[in-house]
């Protein structure tokens, strides 16, 4: 499968509050299955909390992120408390902090969120969805920034679970009530919406929903593995980098089977943190599913060999849940992109090149305005010419190349901000 290289979108600012050198928040989002919480089918022997607890702690080996936000987690007031105690604050180690979910609808499984206090500060936790499930808000303060102005705000929802439309439906109305309350009360800053969303496609109207810029212009996500990871995943061998679920092939009876065929887990992010606008920016490529080598479609995580992790962790990874963690990294402060770009250039993401019918651009601006996009070949002689209106933020556009000649072009992108960029493409 081709595979778009992703080229992060940077704004160029310089953050005196902070050092001159960014931080790095990692996060991690994991469907953790019936933590603490068995009925239908789960029981003390194939999903033992104390098992449960030493899978956890041996896939934390692999990746030890500074937010962990989690679904499934039984209701039990103890639970998060005992998770804090069991798997983060070990060690020696005592900054970890929790915030549980909240629970309106007295549900079996709850969401969670674990975080490094020596990094953030939780300042306030409210609730964007009540319809089904809870969805829980999570606003938190960097520590980095001395002023205490920089913010990131945390989203954590498992929509209704399920095929057929009716479940459709449900993750639908859950999904635009959340994208009503961030346009609300948090328009244009740094979110991150995490969990299981349960989607089988991007078609679906829910995920239409959380990345739409028409709908919801200040509170749209953007999809870190766009748009090669987006599409009709579920049962799709194209896609198998990008499936979370599920870690099984066989039911046992707790853990559904199959095997690795759907994208169920999500870490979406706000077109600030894309951009970088208010000093946090997604890390270029750092996205990914834990354990996930492409390799185990419709099979166990833990088949034969696993690429991606080492033969405990695919274990463990088998062992506590039917999903996959998914990963992300922040560069927080400093003076993100000062020291990458300089004042006049602009970046961008290009796909594929070489081309052969058409070419997927996505570029940021600040900026309302109109970018040129101008394709030119080697003699100088301009094939392709257009002025688009962007309303401010990532702009996606489509250039036709299937009637031009076979050979080297050059597309130069100059958006409203002033900022170029000059792209060697092959046509073929």
């Amino acid at each position: 499968m081709k595979r778009l290289v992703v080229i992060l979108l940077l704004a160029i600012a310089s953050f005196s509050a902070f050092g001159s050198e960014p931080d790095t928040l990692k996060v991690m989002q994991y469907n953790l299955l019936n933590y603490g919480n068995n009925y239908g089918g789960c029981n003390n022997t194939n999903n033992n909390i104390n098992d449960k607890n030493a899978y956890i702690r041996t896939i934390l080996s692999a990746y030890y992120p500074d937010i962990f936000t989690v679904c499934e987690m039984g209701k039990s007031a103890s639970l998060p408390n005992d998770f804090l105690r069991n798997n983060l604050n070990i060690n020696g180690t005592n900054s970890w902090k929790t915030s549980a979910g909240s629970n309106s609808g007295n549900s079996s499984l709850t969401n969670c969120i674990f975080y490094n206090s020596t990094k953030v500060t939780l300042m306030a936790h409210t609730v964007a969805n009540t319809y089904t499930r809870d969805v829980d808000v999570y606003q938190f303060r960097v520590n980095s920034d001395e002023t205490g102005s920089t913010r990131l705000v945390c989203v954590v929802a498992h929509l209704k679970a399920g095929t057929g439309s009716s479940n459709e439906g449900n993750r639908k109305i859950m999904a635009e009530n959340v994208m009503k309350h961030l346009s609300a009360n948090y328009p244009g800053e740094n979110v991150l919406i995490m969990g299981d969303f349960n989607l089988y496609t991007s078609t679906e109207l829910a995920y239409r929903a959380l990345t739409n810029s028409t709908s919801y212009p200040y509170a749209y996500f953007v999809d870190p593995v766009y748009p090669y990871g987006v599409g009709s995943w579920s049962n799709n061998g194209n896609f198998v980098n990008y499936h979370t679920q599920s870690t099984h092939g066989d039911d046992n009876g707790c853990a559904s089977g199959g095997g690795m065929d759907d994208r169920f887990d999500f870490i979406l992010m706000s077109e600030s943190i894309y951009g970088g606008r208010d000093h946090i920016k997604y890390v270029n490529g750092s996205y990914k599913a834990l354990g996930q080598d492409g390799r185990h479609f419709n099979q166990n995580i833990n088949y034969l060999t696993n690429t991606a992790v080492s033969k405990e962790v695919a274990d463990a990874l088998y062992g506590n849940s039917d999903h996959l963690p998914v990963i992300m990294k922040l560069a927080v402060g400093g003076n993100i992109g000062v020291n990458e770009l300089s004042a006049n250039e602009l970046q961008y993401d290009l796909y594929p090149n070489p081309a052969n019918d058409k070419i997927y651009l996505r570029f940021y601006q600040d900026n309302i305005g109109k970018a040129n996009l101008m394709l030119f070949n080697t003699l100088g002689q301009i094939s392709y010419s257009d002025d688009i209106l962007v309303a401010g933020g990532v702009d996606e556009h489509v250039i036709p190349v299937a009637n031009l000649p076979k050979g080297v072009y050059f597309l130069k992108i100059t958006n409203a901000d002033g900022m170029m960029k000059t792209i060697k493409v092959v046509i073929e």
